[in-house]
């Protein structure tokens, strides 16, 4: 018996001595972390920071953060942020943030609330620290800009993991259900359809192909994209429902190379869309609505609208339709 009590009392000792020196390993490389952005692009400040949860966790609590990106002029800031993860395998971290934060974009600041926002980080146990699969789930998120617009969703899923034939590749996944859009569109598109004010869902399943891995050399390698593929695209919208599935490449000024294929179901109902959101004015879209009618009668269907969105030599056409230049979402090779 005395010597199970001295077994027991040994390993609670050196449990407690586990815990101690991985609370301030985590501590420090929290601090560590902080301090490295100071003087580079990222500018991260917090007025507090704390690891509890002994004897099973350890949570880190940073008061306050507030990260700045100083040469895009974004940044976000809230009261909290905590990492939790089980001192028994500390390759898996999950994160709780508050329930209100704010998001500050070139021109504007936008407030995000919700009722609950929950993320978690799986690593490949081992010396690289690679990222394995990330989720976050949201729920009652609204948002509201200084510029005056406000949206929200009953929820979001977002998720990314390796992808399993490539070393570099992640497959990345996000789903927003019961999207409500800003009331003054709403108000715009009241009038000229008949789609309700909730949109269903809008989802994106895609794979992105990296230059490097995701792991604890990203600060140097630098990983860039270097493929895209949607997989799925699709927005559900009362009887509306648009799909979508293609690849992009990079050509050398950054801008895709490739086609993404656009399936609309009831596909006139997106010309008043587009009005309401001021990219086309009512006799553009005569024209435009014109333009696809006779593209749908290729079909077999009149109503249900097969499109290619095509991206080639810095421009964007759909189908027949010219839309100006690419966006250069890949870097410079």
């Amino acid at each position: 018996m005395r010597a199970l009590l001295v077994t027991v009392l040994v390993a609670a000792t050196l449990w407690a001595g586990y815990w101690f020196v991985g609370s301030r390993a985590m501590e420090r490389a929290a601090e560590g972390w902080f301090a490295a952005q100071q003087g580079g692009a990222l500018v991260a400040q917090r007025s507090g920071l704390s690891v509890a949860g002994f004897p099973n966790r350890f949570d880190l609590t940073v008061t306050e953060p507030r990260l700045t990106d100083t040469q895009r002029g974004i940044g976000w800031q809230a009261p909290f942020a905590q990492i939790f993860t089980m001192s028994w395998k500390p390759w898996h971290l999950i994160a709780t943030l508050p329930q209100n934060q704010t998001l500050t974009l070139p021109g504007q600041e936008v407030t995000v609330t919700s009722t609950l926002i929950q993320g978690s980080l799986v690593l490949v146990p081992g010396t690289d620290l690679t990222l394995d699969r990330t989720a976050i789930a949201g729920d009652g998120i609204a948002l509201a800009s200084s510029a005056g617009w406000e949206a929200a969703a009953a929820s979001l899923r977002f998720g990314t993991r390796r992808a399993p034939d490539s070393a570099t590749a992640q497959e990345a996944a996000l789903d927003l259900t019961t999207l409500t859009p800003d009331a003054g569109f709403r108000a715009a598109l009241a009038p000229l359809s008949d789609l309700p004010e909730q949109i269903d869902l809008i989802r994106l399943d895609t794979v992105l192909g990296l230059s490097a891995p995701l792991d604890r050399h990203a600060a140097a390698n630098r990983p860039a994209l270097t493929e895209l593929r949607l997989r799925e695209g699709l927005i559900r919208w009362g009887d509306m429902v648009a799909s979508a599935k293609g690849d992009l490449t990079p050509a050398a000024d950054g801008t895709p190379e490739g086609r993404i294929e656009i399936r609309i179901d009831q596909w006139r109902k997106l010309i008043p869309v587009f009005i309401a959101a001021g990219l086309v004015t009512t006799e553009g879209a005569q024209t435009l609505t014109r333009a696809l009618e006779l593209y749908a009668q290729q079909g077999d269907d009149p109503d249900t609208l097969t499109v290619p969105l095509t991206f080639a030599n810095g421009f964007m056409t759909l189908g027949p339709l010219p839309l100006g230049p690419a966006p250069a979402i890949f870097q410079r090779q």
